[in-house]
């Protein structure tokens, strides 16, 4: 059985984009897990005082996490969809809080609760164009 899983770990090498995928699924899932520790919620069901949490937005973070694990399980190509599936759907979900916030809650604190979004959406853009790339020599170099 020892042999198996040490033929599997040495037949594929994992990718940087794929390691990024896992560090994502880690947020995640992290996150989502959150929810459930004793002291992180307020008593009006506010993350840090900041961030609204739903059923919803629980199932979006378990779902990306989830996504993010079969992305870095697949290969390089299967995380490299996750991270531009991911930029543009937290795209949206930026563009849509933000705007439909816009009258409702003060400028400051609709860019605070937007801000982790804005951040994952720019670095999962930049992850799914940069990191990985085939043929490039610098990613060739990091993965070898």
């Amino acid at each position: 059985m020892g042999e198996v899983f040490q033929e599997l770990s040495m037949s594929k090498k994992i990718t940087t984009i794929q390691k990024c995928a896992w560090g994502f699924a880690a947020l995640f899932l992290g996150v989502y897990l959150l929810d459930y520790v004793p002291g992180i919620m307020d008593a009006n069901g506010l993350m840090f005082g900041l961030f609204q949490m739903t059923s919803i937005v629980d199932l979006g973070h378990l779902g990306a996490g989830t996504l993010a694990v079969i992305g870095a399980l697949i290969s390089a190509k299967a995380a490299r969809i996750y991270f531009w599936v991911l930029g543009i759907w937290y795209s949206i979900d930026v563009l849509t809080y933000f705007i439909g916030h816009l009258h409702k809650i003060p400028l400051t604190k609709n860019v605070l609760v937007n801000l982790p979004h804005i951040l994952i959406f720019i670095a999962a853009f930049w992850i799914a164009s940069t990191v990985s790339l085939p043929g490039n020599e610098t990613s060739a170099a990091k993965e070898a």
